[in-house]
């Protein structure tokens, strides 16, 4: 039988798939195309809704990374038969050029500034099951970078 409490866990999986390098844009690494999406706006952030497909700030750019993710998460779902109707909202959201924060991020662990991101699941009963990964990133440069070949 299903419990809601599982749903922590199905954020834990989505975050940590989101921010992975395995998570690419057309052979690039997913986050660093968000960066440089948002790299040019006061508020570098991008808000990803899974259960509508929508996104923020509106952009087609990512509708293939949108359905992947749609579909990861009915697979969880599936998974673990757990009713969608229990699911009022799923977002994924990434905050680009955080503060450094010395209990989640290693100093010069990676190239970039820090960012964090949150995976934000709310159940029907008003609880939030919220997962986040902290790491580094720069905005994507083709220049700069190798394309996967997958």
């Amino acid at each position: 039988m299903a419990r809601r409490n599982e749903l922590g866990s199905i954020a834990s999986g989505l975050i940590g798939s989101f921010s992975s390098r395995n998570n690419d844009i057309g052979g690039y690494w997913g986050i660093g195309t968000l960066h440089r999406f948002v790299e040019n706006n006061a508020k570098k952030e991008i808000m990803i809704d899974l259960l509508s497909g929508n996104i923020s700030p509106q952009t087609d750019e990512f509708d293939s990374l949108i359905e992947s993710y749609r579909d990861r998460l009915d697979s969880h779902l599936t998974t673990g038969s757990i009713p969608k109707a229990w699911l009022v909202s799923v977002e994924l959201t990434v905050l680009f050029e955080t503060e450094y924060e010395k209990k989640h991020h290693y100093w010069r662990s990676g190239l970039g500034k820090p960012y964090k991101a949150k995976c934000d699941i709310l159940d029907d009963n008003g609880k939030h099951h919220v997962a986040y990964a902290y790491n580094n990133s720069r905005p994507h440069d083709p220049n700069r970078e190798a394309r996967s070949c997958r």
